[in-house]
């Protein structure tokens, strides 16, 4: 039996940025107009590949809501990169990106992290530059700024982004590096 290598990857960010929705819309290939809470933790697997390499990633989706936080440690143990999301139509869940990638940060210090803006379908052009502009300023005073890969956008509703955002995490990775299961 072969063995396949596994990354442990983590989806984090505030309650209602659109973690489940993208997890969701990734393993299925389309939207659904459904969602519900995350209770604590979900997760999945799937498979990512490019020309080079192919990698599965077990992803787990961290309930956001504060009355779950007790549970993140416990899960991300062993984790080896991060998407954050924040929602594009709520500032108040970019303002909290520091607490996220603090906490990712504590569990690995060299975690690749991608940073998220959700639901592009909902905003202006003028929008997205604003919090590429934000972005900006926000790494200026937070440390750990230099894990964050990339600051994307994507749109789970109009399946905008959401490849590209696993290549980038595939890119960064090394198959050595990998969990292997049997």
């Amino acid at each position: 039996m072969e063995k396949k290598a596994i990354y442990k990857i983590v989806l984090a960010g505030d309650g209602g940025v659109g973690k489940s929705t993208l997890l969701a819309t990734k393993t299925s290939g389309k939207f659904s107009y459904c969602s519900k809470i995350t209770i604590g933790i979900d997760f999945n697997c799937f498979l990512v590949e490019n020309s080079e390499k192919s990698l599965s990633f077990l992803v787990y989706d961290l309930g956001g809501q504060k009355r779950f936080h007790f549970l993140h440690d416990a899960y991300l143990k062993g984790t080896k990169g991060a998407i954050i999301l924040y929602d594009s139509t709520r500032i108040k869940t970019f303002e909290n990106v520091p607490h996220w990638i603090n906490l990712m940060l504590n569990e690995n210090a060299e975690m690749p992290i991608i940073l998220v803006g959700a639901k592009i379908d909902l905003v202006q052009p003028e929008d997205i530059q604003l919090y590429h502009l934000k972005w900006e300023k926000l790494k200026l005073v937070i440390p750990g700024f230099e894990n964050i890969v990339a600051h994307t956008f994507i749109s789970s509703k109009d399946l905008i982004g959401l490849d590209e955002l696993f290549a980038t995490l595939l890119d960064q990775f090394e198959v050595s590096q990998a969990c292997y299961v049997q």
